[in-house]
C-alpha cells in the first residue's frame, strides 16, 4: 500500500470516529494529566492529525488548541505509525529548526506513541498520538515508551467506547423511528438512546406484573424460559441501593418525574456488577398505568473510571496516595477540624542517604527503598493514619483522628525505627534513615499551606541538627529527637508540648 493510500485510510478512520473538533471530555483530559504526571513532564497531549494540522483532544501545559502539521513532532509518529523519542530536539536535525523548538512552546524533549482504532476488517490504523513534551532535554528511561504505550491502550479503549456509544445512539434512533406511534416503545427507545439500550422493563401498576426484555435477563444471569422472578426482583440489589431504588420509584409515582441511578448489583449466579437503572411513568388518559425503564450493565466502564481515578490519585511506584490526593484528604480533615475544634497532626518525612543509594547501588535499589518505606508506612501499627508519597524521597503522614501527644510520640519513635534500613547491592552497603518534621493544625489556624510550611520548617530544623531525628514545629522546642543506639529512642523536648 502506498503512502498516499495509507494516509487516505488514516484520514477516513479519523472521520469515522467523529472525534475531531469535539468539546473537551473529562476522561481524555484525565488521561493526558496522568501521562504528564507519570512521566514528570511539563506538557502532554492526546493529538489527532488531519491533512493540514494537529488538533489536541486533550492537552496539559503550554500547548495551543491546534497547530500546523508541518515541522511538528506528532505527525512523524502518525506517518510512521511507530513510537518516537527525541531526547534533545535542538540536537536532532529533523526538528532543530522547527518553530515549535525555536519558539514557544520551546520543546526540547518529546516522547510519543501511536493511538490506533480498529477498522471493520480488523486492521488497526493510526489516527493520532499520545505524547509528553518538556522544555528541558532529558535522558529517556527504558520505561518512558512502555508507560506511554499502556496509557495509549486506555486512550484507544476510550475512543472505542465512545464510538460504540455513538453507534448505539444511532441504532436507538433508528429503532425509535421504526416503532413511532407506539408510546411505550418510543419512550423506551428514547431512554435507550441516553443509556446505550442494554435492556428494558415494563411494570403494570394495576395487575402488578413485570415483563423484561432479553437484555435484562442477561444482566441478571437468568434463563429467559424461567420468567421474571416475581417477588425477588429487588433482592438483586444490596440493602442500601434497594432502599434508594424504592424511594426513587415512589417519587416517580408521586411527581411523575423520571429518574436514573447507578447501583451495585449481584446476579443470580452471585457475580457482582455495577448497573445503571432508569424509570419513567406511563400515562393513559392522564393516569399512571405503568412504570417503564432501562437497566444497563456498566461494570466495565465503571471499572475503567475507577482505575483512572485510582491512577490519578496514586503514586505509581509505591501505590501510596500522591501529593494531590494527600492535599485533598488533608483539606477535608482540616475542614472537619475547623468545625469540630480538633487538632490535626501532619508529619513530613525526608529520607537521608537516599541519593547515595541511587548513586552507588543504582536506581533499582532506590526504587526498592521507596517501596519498602511505603510498606512500612502501611503497617498495621499505623492503622488510621494516611500516608502519601509527595515526590522523590519525600513522604507525608496524616495522623489518625484523635491522636494525642503521647500516641503521636510513640508513633514518631516507631517511624524513626522503621525508616532506618541498610541497603545492599553490587558489593556495597548504604544506610538510609528518615528525618521527620511535625506540625499541628491548630497552631497553623487550620490552613493547609501554613500547616505544611510549619512541618517543612520543623523537618529542616531536624536535618540541620541531626539527620535521622524528628522535630516538632514549636517555639518552645528547639532540640530534635535523637537515636540512642542499643537502647531505643529517646524523645527530645520537642514532645514536651504534648
Amino acid at each position: 500500500m502506498s503512502n498516499t493510500q495509507r494516509e487516505a485510510r488514516r484520514q477516513q478512520a479519523l472521520t469515522e470516529i467523529a472525534l475531531l473538533d469535539t468539546p473537551p471530555e473529562r476522561e481524555f483530559d484525565a488521561l493526558a494529566k496522568l501521562a504528564q504526571s507519570m512521566l514528570g513532564t511539563g506538557m502532554s497531549s492526546i493529538t489527532l492529525i488531519d491533512p493540514e494540522r494537529q488538533w489536541f483532544k486533550a492537552r496539559c501545559g503550554l500547548l495551543a488548541a491546534e497547530t500546523p502539521r508541518a515541522e511538528a513532532f506528532c505527525p512523524v509518529v502518525f506517518e510512521t505509525e511507530a513510537p518516537l523519542i527525541v531526547p534533545d530536539a535542538k540536537l536532532d536535525p529533523r526538528f532543530a529548526a522547527s518553530p515549535f523548538v525555536t519558539k514557544a512552546p520551546n520543546i526540547r524533549y518529546y516522547a510519543g506513541v501511536p493511538v490506533r482504532v480498529r477498522q471493520a476488517d480488523g486492521d488497526k490504523i493510526t489516527i493520532g498520538t499520545l505524547c509528553v513534551l518538556d522544555e528541558q532535554p532529558r535522558t529517556p528511561t527504558p520505561t518512558d515508551l512502555e508507560v506511554l504505550s499502556e496509557l495509549a491502550c486506555i486512550a484507544e479503549a476510550l475512543i472505542e467506547a465512545r464510538a460504540v456509544a455513538l453507534r448505539a445512539a444511532e441504532a436507538a434512533e433508528e429503532r425509535r423511528l421504526a416503532v413511532e406511534g407506539l408510546e411505550r416503545e418510543r419512550r423506551q427507545f428514547k431512554q435507550a438512546e441516553r443509556m446505550a439500550n442494554m435492556g428494558s422493563y415494563h411494570y403494570d401498576i394495576e395487575t402488578q406484573t413485570t415483563s423484561w426484555s432479553d437484555g435484562v435477563f442477561v444482566i441478571h444471569e437468568l434463563l429467559i424460559s424461567a420468567g421474571v422472578p416475581v417477588g425477588e426482583i429487588m433482592n438483586f440489589f444490596p440493602d442500601a441501593d434497594r432502599a434508594r431504588f424504592r424511594a426513587a420509584v415512589e417519587r416517580v409515582l408521586d411527581t411523575g418525574e423520571p429518574f436514573e441511578m447507578d447501583a451495585d448489583f449481584v446476579t443470580a449466579q452471585g457475580n457482582a456488577r455495577r448497573v445503571r437503572c432508569s424509570c419513567d411513568i406511563e400515562l393513559a388518559k392522564g393516569k399512571p398505568v405503568a412504570l417503564i425503564g432501562l437497566i444497563q450493565d456498566i461494570t466495565e466502564r465503571h471499572g475503567l473510571e475507577e482505575r483512572l481515578r485510582h491512577q490519578a490519585c496514586t503514586d505509581d511506584l509505591t501505590q501510596l496516595a500522591n501529593r494531590a490526593e494527600f492535599n485533598r484528604v488533608l483539606d477535608a480533615r482540616l475542614h472537619e477540624a475547623r468545625t469540630s475544634d480538633i487538632d490535626v497532626a501532619v508529619l513530613l518525612i525526608d529520607l537521608d542517604g537516599f541519593k547515595d543509594v541511587n548513586d552507588r547501588l543504582g536506581h533499582a535499589a532506590g526504587d526498592d527503598v521507596l517501596v519498602r518505606v511505603a510498606e512500612r508506612l502501611r503497617a498495621p501499627r499505623y492503622a488510621g493514619c494516611f500516608p502519601a508519597r509527595l515526590g522523590g524521597d519525600e513522604f507525608a503522614v496524616l495522623a489518625s483522628v484523635g491522636c494525642d501527644g503521647a500516641r503521636l510520640n510513640a508513633m514518631v519513635q516507631s517511624l524513626l525505627h522503621d525508616l532506618e534500613m541498610v541497603v545492599e547491592g553490587q558489593g556495597q552497603i548504604a544506610r538510609v534513615t528518615g528525618t521527620i518534621g511535625l506540625a499541628w493544625s491548630r497552631e497553623a489556624g487550620h490552613i493547609r499551606d501554613v500547616l505544611l510550611h510549619h512541618a517543612d520548617a520543623a523537618l529542616y530544623a531536624a536535618k540541620r541538627a541531626q539527620k535521622g531525628t524528628a522535630r516538632s514545629h514549636s517555639a518552645e522546642a528547639d532540640r530534635p529527637t535523637t537515636r540512642s543506639r542499643g537502647v531505643g529512642y529517646r524523645v527530645g523536648p520537642w514532645a514536651q508540648q504534648y
